[in-house]
Order: structure tokens, then sequence, then C-alpha cells
């Protein structure tokens, strides 16, 4: 049985205007946030959080939406809902059965993308998992490895295919991170391999985001919120442990983060409760680039010039 976190609080952050549903600035439909002429990946789209991002993809009028999972059924039963929820007449929905911490099936993939034509625009990392209670030395070195493969080494090697294709036009990586790589006390603590190897991978992306232009390859990371998904539910979560979130919140986020309009976040971790707005504004993005270090995993209380 998962324990019971007290419900997230969405105070005490630089960010005042907070969301927990979607809200008009996040819209799919509005111009500036447009997919029309992308091909969009998602590893991890088939349920949940990343079913909920698929869906804004569409939304968006992505030209071709691709998902990824291990399961050939859940992904052609994803896509049929989605043809049943969506209008989908402007996207071209694939899915392919693809093991992304299994390094043949990845290579595999991307030589296949790469036969086909097919040039990836916009790559959503969603897929994860989580580990269990279980500490980290009593779990022993091949369970605790085997989340690293997922939330770490997937990230790596997609990265480097996603971004050794077509120099000339610009990626969109977005990486759906979680709070558990900051709530040490909760959420890390409770699963220990899950909040290492997701904050090893969000620095991992950090790192590659610091020695990558903007203009090239844009990444960033945020915490899609709490949301009841299925994945949740099998580690032991139900209605009544925590105000939850509405996975659309998180659906249309990606699209946004997907967009130019977050091109001053380069690098940076967000929560999906962040009015976007409010954190593009001058004020917020001054406070971002005086420092070097603001919404990036570091040691907060050493002075790194010294």
């Amino acid at each position: 049985m998962a324990p019971k976190f007290p419900s997230v609080s969405l105070r005490n952050t630089f960010i005042k205007t907070l969301h927990k549903k979607p809200y008009p600035s996040i819209s799919p439909s509005l111009p500036e946030l447009s997919q029309s002429d992308r091909t969009v990946v998602i590893a991890g789209g088939s349920t949940g959080i990343g079913f909920a991002i698929a869906r804004a993809f569409v939304q968006a009028k992505a030209k071709k939406l691709i998902l990824l999972g291990r399961r050939e059924t859940v992904l052609y039963d994803a896509i049929a809902k989605l043809k049943t929820e969506e209008d989908t007449k402007d996207t071209i929905l694939e899915g392919r059965a693809c093991d992304i911490a299994n390094l043949k099936e990845t290579q595999k993939l991307w030589t296949e993308f790469k036969a086909e034509g097919i040039e990836v625009d916009v790559l959503v990392m969603n897929a994860a998992v989580t580990g269990d209670s279980t500490a980290i030395l009593k779990a022993g070195f091949e369970k605790t490895w085997g989340v690293f493969e997922v939330n770490v080494r997937a990230l790596l090697d997609f990265a480097g295919w996603f971004y050794q294709q077509n120099e000339e036009s610009k990626k969109f990586f977005v990486n759906v991170s979680s709070s558990a790589i900051h709530n040490l006390k909760t959420e890390s603590a409770a699963i220990p391999a899950y909040g290492l190897t997701k904050n090893a991978g969000t620095l991992l992306l950090q790192q590659i985001a610091r020695d990558t232009d903007v203009g090239e390859m844009q990444i960033v990371s945020f915490h899609p919120g709490a949301v009841l998904t299925e994945m949740a539910r099998d580690n032991g979560f139900d209605e009544d442990m925590m105000e939850w979130d509405d996975e659309n919140l998180a659906g249309q986020f990606a699209v946004w983060a997907a967009s130019d309009k977050a091109r001053p976040l380069h690098g940076r971790f967000l929560t999906v409760h962040w009015d976007v707005d409010e954190i593009t504004s001058s004020e917020a993005l001054q406070a971002i680039d005086a420092d070097d270090h603001h919404l990036k995993i570091g040691v907060i209380g050493v002075d790194g010039d010294h």
C-alpha cells in the first residue's frame, strides 16, 4: 500500500498564479502553439498523462503523431480511443511497439525512422518506472539499475538519436519529470529508486541543454502534477489520498513546452501548476537570468564561484 501523501501544496513558490486544470494560455487551439507542420513522438503515450499529452497534440493539429510503448494492443487501443474523442483528420496517428530500455529495439526504431524519411520534430519522454518502496541497498543492484535503464539511460539514448537528425530544423525535447526530484521527505523517500533516477534523468537533460543551443534543440523538463493514473493506482493510490490534478493540464502544458513560448526556459525544470504567462513575464525571467542555478538541480547552500 502506498503511503498517504498530503494534498500537494501550491503555495510559497515564486510564481503566484497557479492552476490545477487547463486554462486559455496553454490551449492547443492557440495559433502560436500549433504543431501543424510537425511530427511528434511520445514515449509512454498510451495511458494516463501520456495519453493526455497525445490528446493535446492532436488538438494542436500535429502533422503526425507516433506513440511508443511495449504493448501493441494498448497502443492500438489508445489510437482507437483518440479517434473517438478527437477530430484527427489533420493528424496521422501511428503506434510502434518499442521497449525504450532495450537498446536493440531503440536502434531499430530510429533506423526505421531514417529509412522511412521520418524526421521527428518533437520528442516527449513520458515513459517511466517507479520501482517500489524497497530501500536501494535492499532492492539490490539489478532491480535498482533496471529503474536507471528506463528513467535515465533511455533519455540519453533517445536524446542522441533525436539530436543526430537533420541539423537544419529546430527540435523540441519535452521531459516529463517529477516533483520526486526535490520532494525528498515524501515521494523520494517513499519510492527511493524513482526519486533518484528521475533526479538523475532531469540533471542529465539539464547538462545536455547547457551544451546545446536552444536554436538546435530546446529542452524543457516539468513535473506533470498529481494525476490519478493507472500507474498510480497500481502503486496503491486512490481518489481519497489527495486532491488530484486534471491530466489535461499536463497534456496541454506539454504542447506549450514544445513551442517557442517556452524558449526562455531551456534546460530548466518547471511545475505544470505554474501560470505560463507569469513564468515568461519580464519579472520572472529576470530572476531566472540572474541566477544560472534557478530552477535547476544542484546543491543549495554551496557557492559555486569558490
